[in-house]
This record gives C-alpha cells, sequence and structure tokens, in this order.
C-alpha cells in the first residue's frame, strides 16, 4: 500500500513544482509587489498605532507638567506677594535714602568766600601793581591796573584750579567768571553783594517757589512736586519749565534742592543737582535738561537777620543746544544785571510784604523755619546745643521777633501819650508860636519814609529767555 501511495505522491510532487516553475516564474514580479504593498500596510499601520500611543501620553504628562507649573508659581506668588507689591511701589516713588544730598558731598563748596578770595589774586589782580585788572568794562569807584599787558607772563603762568576760570563779566557789585566744562558749554561761578538785604529773607526768596511766580516772567511751571520727611533735611524736589523764544521749545528741570545753614561759619548754602522722579517724566512739548548743578553759598555782613549779604553762586547746565559763542556772550552780558537786579528787587518787596505782616508770607515763614534761627538742628555736622544757646545770646532776636516787639512799644507808648494828654487838659495853654514850633516838629509818618514797591523789570528781547543758565536757583 505504502508502496503504491510513493509514487503518486513524488507525481503529485513533481507536478506541483512544474506548476510553480511554470506560474510563479512568469508571475513573480506580481507576487512580489503584492508582498511588499502588504508589509508597507501592516508597517504603517503599526507606526501611526505607535504614534498615536506617544501622542496619548505625551498629552497625558504635558497636562500633569503645566498643571504642575502652575501649581508651584501661585505658590511662589503666595510666599513674595508683599515683596512683589513692595517692588511695584518702589517704581512710583523717590529713594530719598540714596537720593538726598549729604553735606559731606558738598563740604568743600562751604569755603567757597575763601575760593574767591584767591580767585581774585590770581585772575583779578596785578601782581606787579596790586591793581585790579579791567574785565570787560569799567565801574566806577574802582583803580584799575596800568601795567602793559606782558605776553610772556601770561603764556608762562601755570594752569591751576584758580587761572581754569577766565573773568567774563563785572557790573556794580557782581563779578563773573566761566570755565568751559564740555566744547561750548561753560560753568559759571558769580559773585553779588546786597548791602540793604538780609540773609534770612534772601533764602526765603530762594526757596519760596509761590513767591517766585509772581516776580520772576519766565518761570511758565515751577512746584514742589515731593518733600523728604526727615526731620531737619529741608530737601525738596523742584519741577520747573523755563520759558524760551519760539523759536525752540521750553527747557523745564527737575532737580533735588536742600539747604545747609552753618552758624559756626555764618554761611548758608543752597544746592540743587538734576535728578530723574517718577511723578516728572519728559514731556513731549519741552526739552528736559538732564545736566544741572548749582551752589549758592551766602554770607551776611554782620548777622542773619541784619542788612547786608553777599553771595558765590556756581552753576552749569546743559540745554542740548549748540548756540554760537557771540549769541551767548550777548545774552549774559545784557540780561544777567537785569536778572540781579530783579532778585534784588524781589528780595526787597518780600522784607516789605513781610514787615507789613502779610499773611502768605508769614505763614510761609513760620512753616520754614531755619535750622539755626529757631532750633539747633540735629542732622547737620558742626552743631550743638552749647553753640545754639550761645549764639542766640550773642545774637539780637530776628525781624519778627522786632516786629512784634516795635508793635508792642508803639502800642504803650500810644497809651502813655493818651495819659499825658489827659493830664495836660487842666493846664493853661501853651503860646500860639509854642504850638507852632510843636507841630513843626512833630515826627514824620513811618510810612512815608517807606520805599514803593517797584514793578520787576521787563525782558526787552526774546533773547532773555535764550540761556537757562541765567537762572540763577
Amino acid at each position: 500500500m505504502a508502496m503504491k501511495l510513493l509514487p503518486n505522491s513524488t507525481l503529485a510532487l513533481r507536478k506541483f513544482n512544474k506548476y510553480l516553475r511554470k506560474n510563479v516564474k512568469d508571475q513573480s514580479a506580481s507576487i512580489l509587489r503584492l508582498w511588499t504593498t502588504q508589509c508597507e500596510f501592516l508597517f504603517a499601520q503599526q507606526l501611526r498605532r505607535s504614534q498615536q500611543i506617544f501622542a496619548h501620553y505625551a498629552k497625558i504628562w504635558e497636562e500633569r507638567a503645566l498643571r504642575e507649573l502652575l501649581r508651584r508659581f501661585r505658590g511662589q506668588v503666595q510666599r513674595h506677594a508683599k515683596g512683589f507689591m513692595l517692588s511695584s511701589a518702589a517704581l512710583l516713588t523717590f529713594d530719598w535714602e540714596r537720593e538726598r544730598i549729604e553735606l559731606e558731598s558738598v563740604q568743600e563748596h562751604m569755603d567757597d568766600f575763601q575760593f574767591l578770595e584767591r580767585l581774585q589774586l590770581e585772575t583779578i589782580y596785578c601782581k606787579r601793581c596790586e591793581k585790579r585788572k579791567q574785565i570787560d568794562s569799567r565801574v566806577e569807584g574802582i583803580n584799575y591796573c596800568c601795567c602793559p599787558k606782558n605776553v610772556t607772563e601770561m603764556l608762562s603762568a601755570e594752569p591751576s584750579v584758580y587761572t581754569a576760570w577766565e573773568p567774563y563779566i563785572e557790573q556794580k557789585r557782581m563779578i563773573t567768571w566761566r570755565q568751559e566744562i564740555k566744547p561750548g558749554l561753560f560753568a559759571y561761578k558769580v559773585y553779588v553783594e546786597y548791602p540793604d538785604v538780609t540773609a534770612e529773607d534772601f533764602l526765603h526768596v530762594q526757596i519760596d517757589v509761590e513767591y517766585r511766580k509772581k516776580w520772576d516772567n519766565t518761570a511758565v511751571n515751577l512746584e514742589v512736586i515731593d518733600e523728604d520727611s526727615a526731620k531737619g533735611s529741608n530737601s525738596h524736589i523742584i519741577y520747573w519749565e523755563a520759558l524760551w523764544p519760539k523759536l525752540f521749545a521750553n527747557r523745564d528741570y527737575v532737580y533735588n534742592r536742600r539747604f545747609f545753614i552753618d552758624r559756626s561759619r555764618r554761611v548758608i548754602m543752597i544746592v540743587n543737582k538734576s535728578v530723574e522722579h517718577p511723578k516728572c517724566p519728559a514731556k513731549p512739548h519741552t526739552q528736559r535738561v538732564h545736566e544741572y548743578w548749582s551752589y549758592m553759598v551766602i554770607k551776611p555782613t554782620t548777622a542773619f537777620n541784619k542788612p547786608g549779604v553777599s553771595f558765590v553762586l556756581t552753576y552749569f547746565d546743559n540745554p542740548g543746544l549748540s548756540i554760537p559763542k557771540y549769541i551767548t556772550t550777548w545774552v549774559a552780558k545784557k540780561q544777567m544785571p537785569d536778572f540781579l537786579r530783579q532778585l534784588h528787587q524781589a528780595t526787597v518787596n518780600y522784607a516789605k510784604a513781610k514787615r507789613q505782616n502779610e499773611t502768605r508770607i508769614i505763614e510761609f515763614w513760620d512753616k520754614h523755619k531755619d535750622p539755626g534761627f529757631e532750633y539747633p538742628p540735629d542732622t547737620l555736622l558742626g552743631y550743638s546745643t552749647e553753640d545754639f544757646h550761645e549764639a542766640q545770646k550773642q545774637e539780637e532776636e530776628s525781624s519778627l521777633q522786632q516786629v512784634n516787639g516795635n508793635y508792642v512799644e508803639a502800642k504803650a507808648s500810644s497809651r502813655a501819650l493818651a495819659s499825658a494828654t489827659a493830664k495836660t487838659n487842666t493846664e493853661p495853654l501853651l503860646p500860639q508860636n509854642e504850638k507852632g514850633n510843636s507841630s513843626c516838629n512833630g515826627a514824620k509818618d513811618p510810612s512815608d519814609s517807606q520805599p514803593e514797591e517797584s514793578a520787576p523789570v521787563k525782558k526787552s528781547s526774546w533773547w532773555s529767555y535764550l540761556y537757562s543758565y541765567i537762572y540763577f536757583v
């Protein structure tokens, strides 16, 4: 049986091989193409499935990571919320601890009068005849040098801190020097004497912003925007817009102002420095001046409340504009004396208003009691309570106290005069000639002797507003 099946199976296998050789050989390309398509389909299906699985798990982990990130950020914000609030508030406040003008940084300017004495000897006095040199014009009452100019001596002069200042303008009781800080930009040092005003009144005219608006017609806008709350600091942030000609934009300043009073040296110093303040950003219609500083040292002739004062002002600002030198020279020489006359008249009018007990002047005086006048300052160097009381005994009472004392004396004298008149009613009348003499010898009305308040000097040309450095404080 097995022997019968073996030839049959062998025959069938041979036929199958023959069939394969005949058919597969002829259709091998089609079979290979089908096999390739099937493999590609399976591979693409598995790849897409793997991508779907990967995207699914990536989305799950991404959501978890995002939730975890938000949770941690919320925790950080909650823990540092106070610090964030303080930081945002600091952007809108002024750091007085960092921006306050300290006395140590301006201490050298307290000796400006000693510097001025040496400066005069080195620059405006002849070393041969010891007479005054002529600066730009002669001033009546001054004996000038007539020595011929020695070019060799001028060229051989050694440069120093004194010879760096060039004598520039001379007027009656006023001398100006200048020093080139940058090409075309100068710092100025001005020495002025006012024999009929007190240092107290002059200081208050400098720091009284509202009063300056009345006498200064170039102040478009002038206001105090911030004040240091530290006791005895006397520091303010001032915004000032100065009028310029129509061809130019107005210049505005934001500066830190502080004044010091040194009773031992008998000087007052007002310091101004430009600063940035969040309440006063730059305006589109004005040109902000970022480089500005000034040091004004005021010295009374005898006492702070006695007539007679002189001051030395050193200042510099960069208006951001290049102006020909001959124009700046003309403006400085013509308009600087006008401004000094306005400043002097404003101080005289201020003292007159104070004597007449003008309400706003008295309120400002009471609000800004100056350290060294009413109480010993705690934050300034060189002061002590003993020195203050000793100086208070030596000096006479202030001008306000004198006004009150004169008022009390006048009231007492009027009462005494009334009582004396009542007594003389019982006595016989005087002869007619004695009456005439008594009437002729009577005292004049004190109001007649008071000078009238003169109007401020008006600028005659628009070039008077050209340079903001003419504006002293």
